[in-house]
């Protein structure tokens, strides 16, 4: 589109109707687009409203058939024209921090009713409306592979002065000078006829024959559906299990197994030391069955090493241990009785002993001297000598004669625990 046209266009450029004006009112910020006719040519006008309810306008488009344009302006009245051409801006260029240009459409219909109704614009579901007709109106093939399944087009961040703005462009390949369907695509019939009813997965399609030019489509397709754009991922399963990547689609389809769910099981299976290059460990029989086995086993074996540490660190815990009056204070014997202990006052005390039997923190027990088993309160403290709180049933409060037994313990951790550590 030539300069004089742009300037052209700017002058006839539609007023904004009162029933659109009014569905912008509001007080919460918010972004709008508003697409108008004028002729055969589509307008948008694009409106910041402040959370005061104040509207300005920020940006405006025009779509004709001989091209498309972007128009901004410094101070909402004198438009120019704009050499680059994106999605709109709403923000001042002063701001300098991240703005959400997210906006809402007003007036969706005019498309329909203007020169950019055979767009197919009704088939895009990305957010960058305004890229996609200046695509369209770059590239008038577009419309039929959107209306054939195939959205060819590639979101793309593009870095600025204010930081990264989303751009939208043509996947690489694509030939958008033949008219023919299979030479747009660059697939041969064959290939064709597999991706019917997967149109949406011919982007990774490609990006897996780049890869495996010597797969048939039927595998392309399954590795495609299986782990998307996940190559990097895939090569290293596939060095790990000795598997073809077909292989291992199949397998994965066939279990209905997701592909990070694959990839904690192999992580478990090294946890574990189990041969991965055997297909009863890559490929089981059951493979939720064998995932869920090797958690319990993982878990058992975790339980029993913070077992041992808790037992290890009893002895040095001895100095934390008190009584006063009625009440004692003794540290937990077992992983068990910490989570026993949170199960009988109804608080979260059990997700702490794993904590606990690694010194990160200690976990004490106040009991009655007559009832040293039966819970009662639970105290933290931490690795410096600090009460970090008392609970009792349901996370209740102490009462005033625990409160006076916890302040003997504070002076009993100030004269005993701090003691021993400067020591």
């Amino acid at each position: 589109m030539k300069k004089a046209r742009k300037e052209e266009l700017l002058r006839q450029f539609p007023a904004l109707p009162d029933r659109f004006s009014e569905e912008m009112h509001g007080k919460k910020a918010e972004n709008f687009a508003v697409m108008l006719t004028c002729g055969h040519e589509l307008f948008v006008r694009c409106y910041h409203r402040y959370s005061t309810g104040k509207i300005e306008e920020r940006q405006r488009y025009v779509f004709a058939e001989d091209g498309s344009v972007r128009y901004g302006s410094d101070d909402g009245k004198h438009w120019n024209i704009r050499k680059e051409f994106r999605e709109p801006v709403f923000c001042k260029s002063g701001y300098g921090y991240q703005f959400d240009n997210t906006y809402h459409i007003i007036n969706r219909q005019a498309v329909f009713e203007s020169c950019m109704k055979y767009s197919a614009l009704e088939y895009y579901h990305g957010a960058l409306i305004m890229e996609y007709l200046h695509l369209y109106c770059k590239h008038r093939n577009l419309e039929y592979l959107m209306k054939s399944g195939y959205d060819c087009t590639l979101t793309e961040t593009v870095s600025g002065f204010w930081g990264g703005h989303e751009s939208l462009s043509i996947l690489s390949g694509i030939n958008l000078k033949s008219n023919n369907l299979l030479k747009m695509l660059n697939l041969n019939r064959t290939e064709f006829k597999v991706l019917q009813g997967h149109e949406n997965l011919y982007p990774v399609y490609l990006r897996w024959k780049e890869i495996f030019p010597k797969c048939f489509p039927e595998e392309l397709l399954a590795m495609a559906d299986t782990f998307g754009y996940s190559q990097n991922d895939v090569q290293n399963f596939c060095e790990i299990t000795g598997l073809k990547p077909y292989r291992l689609a199949m397998y994965l389809s066939g279990q209905n197994v997701r592909f990070y769910d694959y990839r904690d099981y192999l992580e478990q299976c090294r946890q574990l030391h189990y041969n991965p290059q055997d297909t009863a460990v890559s490929m089981p029989h059951d493979f939720e069955e064998m995932h869920t086995r090797l958690t319990e086993i993982i878990r058992y074996e975790a339980d029993k090493v913070h077992e041992q540490h808790l037992q290890e660190r009893i002895p040095e815990r001895r100095k934390l241990e008190f009584q006063s009056g009625n009440l004692l204070i003794r540290q937990p014997e077992s992983m068990s009785e910490i989570i026993a202990e949170g199960a009988n006052l109804h608080h979260c005390v059990g997700g702490y002993a794993e904590r606990h039997a690694e010194g990160k923190l200690h976990i004490l027990f106040i009991r009655r001297k007559e009832a040293p088993d039966k819970s009662f309160y639970t105290m933290e403290v931490s690795t410096d000598g600090k009460i970090m709180q008392v609970r009792g049933l349901r996370n209740r409060d102490p009462t005033a004669e625990v409160r006076a037994f916890v302040e003997a313990y504070k002076i009993y951790l100030q004269n005993s625990f701090f003691r021993q550590k400067a020591a």
